[in-house]
């Protein structure tokens, strides 16, 4: 255990420390975690207009209540892209020299986003006559299937802006001049270049069989990141990372986090359209299933490990670290046991942290395939939601049913490793007396 501990001391924490730090995967991070209340209230609205109840599907229909919560969700999950390029424009701004302007950075990659999107909709009236509206705009990228758009924009742009106020390309305001009216004034001309660069970059893409940049960028990497989302594998070696991680006693969370937003948020997305259109979910993973099926409790999966500290340990110290840690875990809260009990570096705890999250995981995922359990809705879970309450959120009672089941589990795949810690730290009471 010892050379295997120096092994990865060599050779994955340097390499999750530089992804921790990275400023890209700290600005798609922070972008999503800014998100969270749009996509939220998006996915609440989602949730009241689609439950499947036929009474209630009547009211609304009848009262005329199910399009106006629609709206919500137009607004929100519907345009998520629209927040999403926004905010991680910003986040990076917030990292690099243009800092002092990240909200006007953040602005002008929403601009540039806008001009990748033609005008002009087409449709068909009842009648089957095609009607062109030159000034109508098509908002289908403004939601899930341009979050790929959106990502790539808000980690370029901001470093071709970056570049003007590095080399002082700027209008300068004399002194005296309120920084707002300052900064606004120092982004009109990276601000029109980068228009210009992406007209022509429109112009040049509208030549080609995709005809848009959201087409292109989407056609091109929907099918290769469809693969990795459709594989359980993927999913599980995230889930072996983040938890290797903690158990060093590095966040995992802040290392995988932006690896599992992109490629397991637009399936959520396009699970919540579905469940407000009131039609079958059409993705099995997505990033819901880490917090509701994998890490129940947190990372390494610990209400099991708690439990058993609490109501089972016969050392004082890890009564007292399971009474202070099982609230927060029901909750999904792990760092009071991570760090008391404590997992990280503890040897005898390692391979049931890294074991627990497997196995519900790949349990969860059988169920869900012979069809035990539902297809989860992708709502959108904060940390703090009590297990249950999430699993009866994100996919119905018998998700929530399910949870139960994957503490029970925990408990039995914790039980033998928890008592050989527990009689060590009983000896060592014994010796302190």
């Amino acid at each position: 255990m010892e050379k295997f501990q120096r092994i990865m001391e060599r050779s994955l924490i340097p390499v999750a420390t530089k992804l921790a730090s990275n400023k890209y995967l700290k600005a798609v991070s922070g972008g999503f975690s800014a998100l969270l209340v749009i996509v939220m209230v998006g996915a609440i609205a989602s949730l009241l207009a689609g439950l499947n109840i036929p009474a209630y599907q009547a009211i609304l229909i009848s009262t005329g209540l199910k399009g106006m919560i629609g709206w919500i969700s137009t607004y929100t999950t519907g345009m998520i892209a629209l927040y999403a390029v926004f905010l991680i424009g910003k986040s990076l701004a917030d990292q690099l020299e243009c800092k002092d302007q990240s909200i006007i950075v953040g602005i002008t990659t929403l601009l540039m986003f806008l001009l990748t999107i033609p005008t002009g909709v087409t449709g068909v009236t009842e009648e089957g006559v095609k009607v062109v509206t030159a000034s109508a705009i098509k908002i289908t990228y403004f939601g899930a299937p341009g979050l790929f758009t959106a990502i790539i924009l808000g980690l370029i742009v901001p470093n071709i802006y970056n570049v003007f106020v590095k080399k002082n390309i700027v209008i300068k305001m004399p002194e005296g001049v309120p920084p707002q009216i300052a900064n606004g004034f120092s982004g009109i001309l990276p601000c029109a270049f980068l228009a210009m660069v992406f007209i022509i970059i429109r112009w040049g893409v509208s030549l080609t069989s995709w005809g848009t940049l959201n087409d292109m960028i989407y056609g091109v990497l929907r099918a290769p990141l469809g693969t990795f989302t459709e594989s359980p594998f993927t999913f599980m070696l995230l889930l072996i990372v983040c938890n290797l991680l903690w158990w060093f006693g590095i966040h995992g969370g802040m290392v995988v986090m932006p690896f599992l937003s992109i490629l397991y948020m637009t399936p959520a997305l396009e699970n919540l359209d579905a469940l407000a259109n009131g039609v079958a979910m059409p993705n099995l993973l997505m990033n819901t299933w880490w917090f509701v099926f994998a890490q129940v409790g947190g990372s390494g999966g610990i209400i099991g490990l708690t439990i058993l500290m609490t109501f089972f340990a016969k050392s004082e110290r890890f009564k007292a670290v399971g009474k202070i840690a099982i609230l927060p875990s029901l909750c999904g809260i792990s760092e009071p046991i991570v760090f008391g009990a404590p997992l990280v570096l503890n040897v005898m705890l390692l391979i049931p942290m890294i074991l627990a999250p497997l196995v519900a995981f790949l349990l969860s995922y059988f169920m869900t395939v012979i069809g035990v359990l539902p297809y989860l809705n992708g709502i959108q879970l904060s940390t703090g939601t009590p297990i249950v309450f999430a699993g009866i959120l994100a996919g119905g009672w018998r998700a929530g049913l399910w949870q139960l089941v994957i503490v029970v589990i925990q408990f039995f795949i914790y039980l033998p490793f928890s008592k050989i810690c527990d009689k060590q730290i009983l000896d060592e009471e014994a010796l302190e007396s």
